[in-house]
């Protein structure tokens, strides 16, 4: 992790938040969390219980002006050995307050509340180290995603309404005619967000786009008749990945920027039930399995628990199957141990989006930086 970040976030002192900011942080870290599928659906669990309306607010002017250029993404689908993982201290105090403190994929950028629960609030955010404080937050933010431009958005924390800052100010995501609630769960470097909301039919949330330009205006994921589709994870060009719900039976699928869809191929020895629960660069993953979202070309995980996170790479980091839960990456179709990684007996919690740095947390509570060559 990239020290100059580390520096301003050892000398800003933040209270305990009163409320709970958990539930839209949780989803909004399915790029680089592990288990994230099982946390997302507490998540969306809690988020049904209560609805509050509020007024969005304008911030001051941001004093960084944004980068929102895509990363180029690596071309080949062969991916490269993880090499060596070495150990190394990662005293951050925001890691000692996670889960209140929101990354993006990269590292470099950081968001979270100072005094949440208070009045004022104000939202400071990092990014290669510089520090910046904004105003003027919304009554009950609860910061859920950033971007590598440093755009960040959450929810009022009865999950009634959405915002993000972009440009020096709060933008309100609208809400579709008849929606009642919100969540977040992922946005891109142009600033597309992903999440869903209530629009009372029955099996629950719908996905929703609220596209960079036009936050006033949302767009449904569409789903065949009668079925309920739900994002997972939204690209650098928008395409969107998630899973089809009808009956409870889960169909992966891809969603063009257009918002045309279609499934995503199941090897027959996965059975007729997939989702998809996460997504880096052009590779999305579900429990077994991976695909390359431009190829539509599918891998069968074995050797592995249920739930993993995929790097720009295509590797897939994870667990054993075992009693021991040892953190294991798969490549090109062999699952090996991470190197020299006899501390992460208790898995990975956070991979960055190129795999070459991990965190896991020890029993103690103490965290631990993996650096990869």
């Amino acid at each position: 992790m990239n020290e100059d970040l580390l520096t301003p976030l050892r000398d800003v002192d933040v209270r305990p938040p009163r409320v709970d900011l958990g539930q839209a942080i949780r989803v909004g870290r399915r790029r680089r969390r592990i288990r994230q599928a099982a946390i997302a659906g507490l998540a969306a669990a809690a988020v049904l219980a209560t609805a509050v309306a509020v007024n969005a607010v304008t911030g001051q002017p941001r004093s960084m002006p944004a980068d929102r250029t895509p990363v180029p993404l690596p071309t080949s689908t062969i991916a490269p050995p993880l090499g060596d993982c070495t150990p190394g201290p990662a005293d951050a105090p925001y890691l000692s307050r996670h889960p209140w403190v929101v990354l993006d994929d990269t590292w470099r950028v950081a968001v979270h509340l100072d005094a949440p629960g208070t009045a004022p609030v104000e939202a400071v955010r990092y990014t290669d180290g510089r520090v910046e404080r904004i105003p003027d937050v919304p009554s009950r933010f609860q910061v859920a995603l950033v971007n590598r431009a440093g755009d960040f958005a959450g929810v009022h924390s009865k999950v009634e309404r959405g915002w993000v800052y972009r440009d020096g100010r709060f933008i309100e995501l609208k809400l579709p005619g008849g929606a009642t609630h919100v969540a977040l769960t992922d946005i891109n470097e142009a600033g597309d967000i992903l999440g869903s909301v209530d629009t009372g039919k029955v099996g629950g949330y719908e996905g929703v786009v609220w596209p960079a330009g036009h936050p006033d205006r949302p767009r449904l994921l569409k789903a065949p008749a009668g079925k309920i589709a739900r994002g997972a994870g939204i690209a650098w060009d928008g395409t969107v990945v998630g899973t089809v719900i009808d009956q409870g039976t889960a169909t992966p699928y891809l969603w063009q920027p257009d918002g045309t869809g279609e499934p995503l191929p199941v090897p027959a020895e996965l059975g007729q039930s997939v989702e998809v629960s996460n997504l880096t660069g052009d590779w999305a993953v579900g429990p077994k399995i991976r695909w390359n979202i431009r190829t539509r070309h599918a891998d069968v995980i074995n050797g592995m628990d249920k739930w993993s996170v995929v790097d720009v790479y295509g590797r897939v980091f994870g667990t054993t199957e075992t009693a021991e839960h040892r953190a294991v990456v798969w490549i090109n179709g062999t699952v090996q141990p991470v190197q020299r990684s006899e501390g992460l007996r208790a898995g990975i919690e956070f991979v960055r989006h190129d795999g070459r740095q991990m965190l896991s947390q020890a029993s103690t509570g103490e965290w631990v930086r993996w650096t990869c060559s």
